[in-house]
């Protein structure tokens, strides 16, 4: 079923954490620069055409729906993955955000790397993005019907800028603590430049004075309190004319967008979203009175930022051109809303001390529109120490094998399906007992993977002492618990023992390497790296 396309009004944006360092940055929060933004001006200049003209989609009684794909990389080790949990939470305020245009984004699987991607642990990836090797590696891993965001530990190496644009590459990328859902619109913003959009204050993202410090018109800029007729910033040569407060020149000035007054990147030197009360005039010696809450601006700590109408049939028009067409629309969702049951969790019972430590079963019901379960277990009602684990499952438990002994743990189940992302979580704790589910393999006097972690072109290999010989059921299992190779009544001789292990088609990951007997179960972990 073909849907018409449209785009978004309302969002909250919440930049106190590039304020709280302002004074030691030399970029602007956004690092969608005044460059990656000049990259895109034919098509904003006709998109605004479009917008004018009437030409944009017309019909906005329809929901929208724009597919969305994360990639959560790691460095190096695979370290500083985001939580799945704030990506949900990020879902839901975007949706919440673009509620009044109808449209909504919806996390679209890839073909490959499922809901989300955790295949990425590469350090210039996590921290820079910027070389050769990084931009390949990124369009190797991305999604082609749906827009990219990479959540990442620090963009462009640089720890002011919070996330951009990136105009060649076509995607997102955000710095892991800008996704969270928590009435940031960070990432938001950027959806804004990604359709087209302009700062507010385009022209002024430098001072022309000094070329390395992004800030606002003020007293220290020459004819003040007047503002130049042609703005500071001169891309390729090219003139940026200052915009006027009537908005005779508001298509072809700044932004381009008419009805966004003149900002001459006054939020910049805000510290807060309280009404302009410098003195700063346009080039015809008018008073200029910016839109503080310009969803495009600078000016933190507004209760709600917002597209103009123009800025939002700009967008729409962006959405709808033939640029936009990979993007993948033919969507219905499973269900619009869910309520999660207030007895969601079935075991084991809140408060209960279990059995065993190394064989706990979580169960819960399964919820009506939900499609998928984010489990999250710790030792900390803040789900945030190292002993942390998430699972994104599509039935109805999972088996603990790896707790720890005499530790009470904390466990929440949150149903979603790729549309309905902030459905309520649902917690309990348990405490577990000193006693194991099974006995080690007692034939067995030493046993080891080698190497681990296995890289790439490597045979790894467990590596045995063995007493007695006997026999075992081998298994393989992913960190979800989905059993992906297994060996039965597998011969262990007396003495040293080498056996090779199976790795071809493994994805990166952690993997449980398991040897179950009629005396007993051995576990051991193995780290596949690419």
């Amino acid at each position: 079923m073909f849907r018409m396309k449209k785009m978004p009004v309302m969002l909250a944006l919440s930049l106190a954490v590039y304020y709280s360092v302002m004074g030691q940055i030399s970029t602007g929060p956004c690092g969608t620069t005044a460059e990656d933004q000049w990259l895109y001006t034919a098509r904003l200049q006709e998109n605004v055409a479009k917008a004018g003209d009437g030409s944009a989609v017309s019909d906005r009684s329809a929901t929208q729906y724009v597919p969305i794909f994360f990639h959560l990389t790691g460095d190096a080790g695979g370290n500083g993955k985001h939580k799945v949990s704030d990506v949900l939470n990020q879902v839901c305020d975007l949706n919440n955000a673009y509620a009044p245009m109808e449209m909504r984004f919806y996390l679209k699987p890839h073909p490959t790397y499922g809901l989300f991607d955790y295949s990425i642990n590469n350090q210039d990836i996590y921290t820079a993005q910027s070389t050769q090797s990084s931009i390949f590696q990124m369009n190797l891993k991305r999604h082609n019907n749906a827009l990219n965001v990479y959540a990442v530990g620090t963009c462009k190496n640089d720890d002011g800028v919070l996330a951009y644009y990136s105009t060649p590459d076509d995607w997102v990328v955000s710095r892991n603590n800008q996704i969270n859902g928590t009435g940031n619109g960070t990432l938001a913003h950027e959806i804004g430049h990604y359709f087209s959009l302009r700062h507010t204050f385009y022209g002024w993202e430098l001072d022309g004075q000094n070329v390395n410090e992004p800030r606002c018109f003020d007293p220290g800029d020459p004819g003040w309190p007047i503002a130049p007729v042609i703005a500071p910033y001169h891309p390729d040569g090219a003139d940026i004319l200052t915009e006027y407060q009537n908005g005779s020149n508001g298509t072809t000035a700044a932004d381009m967008i008419a009805d966004t007054p003149p900002d001459y990147n006054f939020g910049y030197c805000a510290v807060s979203c309280s009404p302009y009360t410098g003195i700063a005039k346009d080039p015809s010696a008018v008073q200029v009175n910016p839109m503080e809450n310009n969803f495009m601006g600078y000016f933190i700590g507004c209760s709600t930022y917002v597209f103009t109408p123009i800025q939002q049939s700009v967008v729409l028009a962006d959405l709808a051109s033939p640029a936009r067409n990979y993007l993948d629309n033919n969507f219905t969702p499973l269900a619009t809303n869910i309520d999660t049951p207030t007895d969601l969790l079935t075991g084991p019972a809140d408060n209960l001390t279990v059995p065993y430590y190394d064989e706990v079963l979580l169960e819960w019901q399964s919820v009506t529109g939900a499609n998928y379960y984010l489990l999250e277990i710790d030792i900390s009602t803040f789900y945030n120490t190292t002993n942390y684990q998430s699972f994104v499952i599509q039935g109805t438990s999972k088996l603990m094998t790896n707790l720890q002994s005499n530790r009470t743990y904390y466990w929440r189940v949150r149903p979603f399906n790729e549309y309905v992302t902030c459905a309520t979580a649902r917690q309990r704790k348990f405490k577990t007992s000193l006693v194991s589910a099974v006995a080690e393999i007692p034939e067995i006097g030493s046993i080891k993977v080698a190497p681990n972690p296995v890289n790439a072109g490597e045979q790894p290999s467990l590596l045995l002492q063995v007493s007695t010989g006997f026999e075992a059921n081998i298994r393989i299992v992913d960190a979800v618990g989905r059993v992906v190779w297994s060996q039965a009544s597998q011969t262990f001789p007396a003495g040293e023992m080498v056996y090779d292990l199976p790795v071809a088609g493994l994805s990166e990951g952690l993997y449980l390497i398991t040897l179950e007997s009629g005396s007993g179960r051995t576990v051991r972990k193995m780290m596949v790296s690419r």
